[in-house]
Formats: structure tokens, sequence, C-alpha cells
């Protein structure tokens, strides 16, 4: 590791994107008027919402990584093992957690776009399909960044 201290606010910085996700979606918040939850206004201001929530993570996992285990920023420009290794520990971690994050993604588009609950089974379907998919490409291309960087060193 190699700045303990930007980890760690890195770290906090994602904590709080997710303290704030769920301040914002606790049961009992009031707003400035009561409106019910299927109005467009309140769905896109949910949007908005979830939006700034997975930036700010976004950009604590952003300094988390690059002081942590050095993965290089955009203004480096090389390719990094790290980079490649980190996803496909993602794409890993996804296969073992794929029924929460499936119910997750269903409830999430439940939520958003005012889709039936519970889902459809083709929904179910094209949401499994979804998440194979991206669970291949993150590997594949953690496969390629980690070969290409043994490769060019």
């Amino acid at each position: 590791m190699r700045d303990p201290i930007m980890v760690l606010f890195g770290g906090s910085i994602v904590s709080a994107a997710i303290a704030l996700w769920m301040a914002l979606n606790r049961p009992g918040r009031k707003s400035a008027r009561p409106r019910p939850e299927t109005t467009p206004a309140r769905r896109t201001v949910r949007r908005w919402e979830l939006t700034g929530c997975i930036l700010l993570a976004a950009a604590g996992l952003d300094v988390a990584a690059l002081y942590g285990i050095g993965t290089s920023s955009c203004a480096r420009g090389s390719v990094t093992v790290e980079l490649g290794l980190a996803m496909m520990v993602l794409a890993v971690v996804w296969s073992i957690f794929r029924d929460e994050v499936l119910r997750y993604q269903l409830w999430l588009g439940a939520a958003l776009y005012g889709l039936p609950r519970p889902a459809e089974p083709a929904q179910v379907k094209a949401a499994e399909y979804i998440g194979v998919f991206l669970r291949l490409l993150l590997c594949l291309l953690g496969l390629i960044t980690v070969l290409a960087g043994l490769i060019l060193r």
C-alpha cells in the first residue's frame, strides 16, 4: 500500500456515498411536498440521487485504487496489471453474489422505471443474461489487461 491516508480517504468517500444513498432511501423520508412514488417527477429525482451517489462512490474508489494499489491514472497513461486483476476479482465476486445482484437489479428497475413487481420471467431471464455478459466482459478485459501489462514491460 503506497499511501494509507489516501486509501482511507477514498474509502471514507465510498462510505459517505453509501450512507447518503441509504439516507435518501429510508422509508420515513419527508419531502417538501408529499408525492406518490410513481409520479414521473419523483422518479426523475430518484434517478439523479442515484446518479450522484454512484459518481461519488466512483470517485472514492478511484482515489483508493490510485493511491492504494498503484493503478495508474489517465494522466500517467500506462496499462497496469493491478487494474486487470481488480477487474477479474470484481467478475468473480459478482459471480459469487449473482443472486443478490440480480434481485437488486430487478428491484432497482422496478423502482426507477415503474416495472411490475414481481418481475416477469422474461425480465428475469434478460437480467440474468446481462449479468453473464458483463461478468464475461470484465473477466476477458481483465485478462487482456494483465497480459498486455506483462508483455509490454
